[in-house]
């Protein structure tokens, strides 16, 4: 987590000088600039490290933990003894002795300035420090790339269960016995142990698939790889004499243990690398690489019976003898676990396109890489088994295809099953444990209450495979994915909060960036979508279990997080009431989440005020009776979350660096509470979340930084609020019925120009009314209504927003039961229209008005004599679902789909649920 920790430190540096610019004497600031250059030294050196593969060597692994240990005590030092100690001679002194200040801060800086230089030149003397200052040159060894090949780190793979994949396979092999002539690309995609190469195998080896094909290819590619030894293993099976001469598996074994060797050699030279590159010339480590091509020769010359022709030529010149060899032959291709584009911008080159039905299929856990091979080719996602299917897995291996299982074990088996979450591997490793012990109730149900434990303890098949895709992280994506360890088993993590802690941490700089590290990681298949909204975006996610101990057994080697144990970390997160741990903690943590009530927490907070380095607070499931101002102490907090029943207090302005507020409010009474005045000196606050509804107090300043604010009471909308905070970008508003004011407030909303997603609910009493077609800003993308009562004839001003891409008509919405749309009334970017809950009748519309949707989504409306017919003519709809709604509606929907159907559209999905009978 060392880039985690230097970016951290960047941001720190940075804002010590730009918010105490007068106690920064020139030479503090020639200090600062120092370690800011020595911390893009070391961002670079971390970078190239990773990128050649190498960070795994145990020398980059000290390096790297050498550069965390110094890197953090600097920041504990700058945010405890400076930053932390200049607010509290403030607060004390009223005014501070600038010019013994500026001292004091030049001598606290320069032990830790010196210390930060030494690790630099330490890192400079090593040979991979030198390889970065240098420029790395690795021409010599292109085809030579070190690390761990996923296919032999676990002991045990799914290669035989078809269990669950009878309907992908089919997929497949349509898809590899298409019409389409042009060369096609077949990308299977997902997580670690869930059966990719499984199913590749067996569409590889259908008699029928292999019939359609004059040439077999199989290469395994894996996270290390080796291009001279994939060309020869392709080479080989485009040769007439191999093929003739040994079988597939015969091959297979020759590659693996030729394989074995040379990650052999390779781990005596990493092993020897530190005494080679401290005692050797280069010359001297050309001559030791000189050395292992020798070896390799001999190996290759007496293990894989090579032809001379093929040892005397490049790997260029083999490239091109395999193109000649495939040129105009139908081949059907796998490149197994293929882990970078790089690979296939390597090899795509020896694979002609002949326009003969050619097909490659690529088994990967990145998305990335698909998407590169061919942007054009939808890859086929592996998903995890359902619980039938994992119960039905589990069985056979336990007792075979033609054997029952006990009716006794039945119960409990299935219960065993559900635990391991539907990923192949986990239940192949619980059954290999089942098959060993007795066949009786007591002894399984003994079992099930360890069996998290039993798949766990399997590192060497279960997390050794995992492990590849986290080994494989880019250095940035580390910490974000080690975070998710702070949640509970099983958690529906909310994705904007998520990004929002990633923030508050430092390992990133906003949202926009959050989401595109988070859609990287689902990419990946290490983070899994939960929950989506109607409109399909990601809403909550979370981990596979196994995922989950990967994630907890690194953050504990890394010092980066513990969960309800006395660490030396950084971050602390507590998943059950244990309380011991809370008394131990060390006085330097940065993070604290409380997910079980503690009892007697509010007497407790007091204790809070010594971790003044605390950055993020997260308390659930407990209940403030006041509000605690212990917490308005810990200044350096960026996220704070807890609930009480009090208002809140003046001096939670005091947290100046504070960027998202979630308040749980429990206040009885009907009236909104008020936020204290002083919410407007919170200049750095981003995101405010407070109860049901509160009222914002009148505007003293600007908040420049907020983008998002919840549940803001309706009579708080006025231009005079929104023109002080200018950027806002999502925005909840909530009415209630006796609040007297004008809808005309709504009008205020025009001033927020930047405004991108709004949800208004109110009471569905008193009608509402939109003022006007300019009431809204044009910016919107999002609108959800609720309760508005709004008279359908209101959409003429809805309609005229030029970039809205959702809309959500809830729970009455709008009053009536006729909605009529003219042709001018054009919805031009809306993708997504959900109604639910509402009175409509008739609906009166055409594919005019809707000419970019892509979903419809209709929920309980009862009324709904019809969809229209026409929006089977929106040649962007891709699906209609109806869920609780008439008869005639659903019929309608079938309709539509027979219509377009009979036309040779296939692609509309019409999915209809609870319909009366």
């Amino acid at each position: 987590m060392a880039n985690a920790a230097v970016i951290s430190l960047v941001r720190s540096l940075e804002e010590l000088v730009q918010r105490k610019p007068h106690l920064i004497s020139d030479e503090t600031r020639r200090m600062v600039d120092s370690v800011l250059d020595s911390l893009e030294y070391f961002q670079n050196f971390l970078e190239s490290t990773s990128k050649r593969r190498q960070k795994y060597c145990r020398k980059v692994e000290e390096l790297e933990r050498e550069i965390r240990m110094e890197v953090e005590k600097a920041e504990d030092v700058i945010e405890l003894k400076i930053m932390y100690g200049i607010m509290k001679k403030e607060t004390l002194e009223g005014k501070i002795d600038a010019p013994r200040e500026r001292k004091a801060i030049r001598k606290t800086l320069l032990p830790f300035v010196k210390k930060i230089d030494a690790v630099k030149r330490n890192v400079m003397g090593s040979s991979f420090g030198a390889n970065q200052v240098q420029g790395y040159d690795d021409s010599t060894n292109e085809d030579l790339l070190p690390g761990h090949s996923s296919r032999n780190v676990a002991k045990l793979n799914p290669e035989n269960i078809i269990v669950g994949l009878e309907d992908d396979l089919v997929r497949i092999i349509r898809r590899l016995k298409g019409p389409t002539l042009t060369r096609k690309i077949i990308p299977i995609l997902g997580m670690g142990g869930i059966g990719k190469t499984t199913l590749a195998r067996k569409a590889f080896d259908d008699f029928e698939t292999r019939q359609r094909f004059d040439i077999h290819i199989w290469v395994t590619v894996s996270q290390e790889y080796w291009i001279r030894g994939m060309l020869l293993e392709i080479l080989r099976c485009t040769s007439d004499v191999t093929t003739d001469e040994k079988s597939n598996d015969g091959l297979k074994d020759t590659i693996s243990i030729e394989y074995r060797i040379r990650g052999m050699l390779l781990k005596i030279l990493r092993c020897t690398s530190d005494v080679t590159t401290d005692e050797k010339s280069n010359d001297g480590l050309k001559d030791t690489i000189s050395i292992e091509y020798q070896i390799e020769s001999m190996l290759l010359d007496n293990l894989c019976h090579t032809s001379d022709e093929t040892k005397k030529v490049s790997n260029d010149q083999m490239m091109d003898l395999i193109y000649k060899k495939l040129k105009g032959r139908r081949y059907l291709v796998v490149m197994d676990d293929i882990w970078s584009s790089e690979v296939w911008d390597l090899l795509t080159r020896i694979f002609p396109d002949d326009n003969n039905g050619s097909r490659i299929i690529l088994t990967s856990r990145q998305e990335e890489v698909a998407n590169h091979a061919d942007p054009d080719s939808n890859p086929h996602e592996m998903n995890l088994l359902n619980s039938d299917n994992s119960w039905k897995l589990l069985r056979e291996k336990v007792f075979g295809v033609e054997q029952a299982c006990p009716p006794e074990l039945q119960y409990i088996g299935v219960e065993i099953a559900q635990r391991c979450q539907g990923l192949p591997l986990a239940l192949l490793v619980v059954a290999g444990y089942l098959s060993k012990i007795s066949r009786t109730r007591v002894s399984w149900e003994h079992f099930a209450i360890s069996v998290s434990n039993v798949v766990t303890n399997e590192s060497d098949i279960c997390l050794g495979m995992l492990a590849m895709s986290y080994n494989y992280l880019p250095d940035h994506l580390k910490p974000c994915f080690l975070y998710m360890g702070v949640f509970p088993e099983d958690s529906n993590v909310n994705i904007v909060r998520l990004i929002n802690l990633w923030i508050s941490e430092g390992f990133l700089s906003d949202e926009l960036e959050g989401r595109d590290y988070f859609e990287d990681l689902v990419s990946r298949n290490l983070v899994m979508v939960r929950n989506r909204s109607f409109s399909g975006e990601a809403k909550t996610c979370g981990v596979h279990d196994l995922i989950g101990d990967l994630i907890l057994k690194e953050a504990k080697k890394e010092k980066f997080l513990q969960v309800t144990k006395r660490s030396e970390g950084r971050r602390y997160s507590f998943h059950s009431r244990d309380q011991a741990a809370f008394w131990k903690l060390s006085n330097i943590i940065r993070t604290l989440h409380f997910f079980e009530g503690f009892k007697k927490l509010s007497k407790q907070v007091p204790l809070l005020v010594s971790f003044k380095l605390l950055r993020v607070l997260a308390i659930q499931k407990v209940t403030f009776q006041r509000f605690p101002l212990e917490i308005t102490k810990l200044v350096q907090l960026r996220y704070l979350q807890f609930t009480c029943y009090d208002h809140i207090h003046w001096s939670v302005s005091e947290l100046y660096n504070l960027q998202t507020f979630i308040l749980g409010y429990e206040v009885s009474g009907l009236l909104p509470p008020t936020i204290p005045v002083e919410i407007w000196q919170m200049r750095n606050l981003r995101h405010l979340h407070i109860g049901d509804f509160f009222s914002f107090p009148i505007p003293s300043n600007k908040l420049q930084n907020l983008q998002e604010l919840s549940c803001l009471a309706l009579t708080s909308c006025t231009s005079e609020l929104f023109s002080a905070i200018p950027n806002l970008k999502k925005l909840q508003i909530v009415g209630n019925y006796l609040m007297e004011m004008k809808r005309e407030r709504l009008n205020s909303l025009s001033c927020l120009k930047e405004l991108e997603i709004l949800k208004y609910r109110d009471d569905g009493i008193k009608p509402s009314r939109i003022p006007s077609m300019y009431a809204l800003p044009t910016s919107l993308k999002r609108l959800t209504l609720r309760f508005t009562s709004l008279p359908w004839e209101d959409m003429a001003n809805i309609v005229k927003l030029p970039n809205l891409e959702v809309l959500k008509i809830k729970a009455n919405g709008f009053l009536g039961d006729v909605w009529k749309l003219n042709d001018e009334e054009i919805f031009n970017q809306l993708k997504f229209l959900l109604i639910s809950w509402t009175g409509l009748k008739h609906w009166e519309a055409s594919s005019v008005n809707f000419p970019m949707l892509q979903r419809l989504f209709l929920k309980r409306c009862m009324n709904l004599e019809e969809i229209p017919q026409d929006f089977g003519e929106i040649c962007t709809l891709e699906s209609i679902e109806l869920h609780d709604c008439s008869i005639s509606a659903a019929k309608s929907g079938k309709d539509i789909k027979e219509e377009q159907e009979s036309m040779g559209n296939e692609c509309l999905s019409v999915l209809i649920y609870n319909h009366p009978c």
